[in-house]
């Protein structure tokens, strides 16, 4: 997705968005399907990345950041001991409030 498309959407849907993503990629990864996890957890990344870039969002960015490297470190050596329910519990908030 190009950024200015991206940037059109509120912060609200780039995170739903997002989240989607996240959702997808952890189902795969508790499946043991590391292929489709990894390309889920790609397309996450690189639409935290145009959030990230996005100016409405400077003030979120270290929270980004955060989100981000939790992501990185649960699908890579897990060294914060993560599993599916503490990664989903932050996104499940904004998932859940589309309803």
């Amino acid at each position: 997705m190009d950024a200015a498309r991206w940037n059109s959407m509120s912060v609200s849907e780039q995170i739903l968005n997002i989240g989607g993503e996240v959702q997808r990629a952890v189902d795969r990864k508790q499946r043991n399907d590391e292929h489709n996890a990894q390309v889920y957890l790609n397309k996450a990344l690189e639409w935290l990345a145009l959030t990230k870039a996005d100016p409405k969002n400077r003030h979120r960015v270290a929270e980004l950041n955060d989100a981000e490297e939790e992501l990185q470190d649960y699908f890579d050596k897990n060294t914060w001991n993560n599993d599916s329910e503490s990664v989903m519990g932050y996104w499940n908030s904004f998932l859940s409030a589309r309803f």
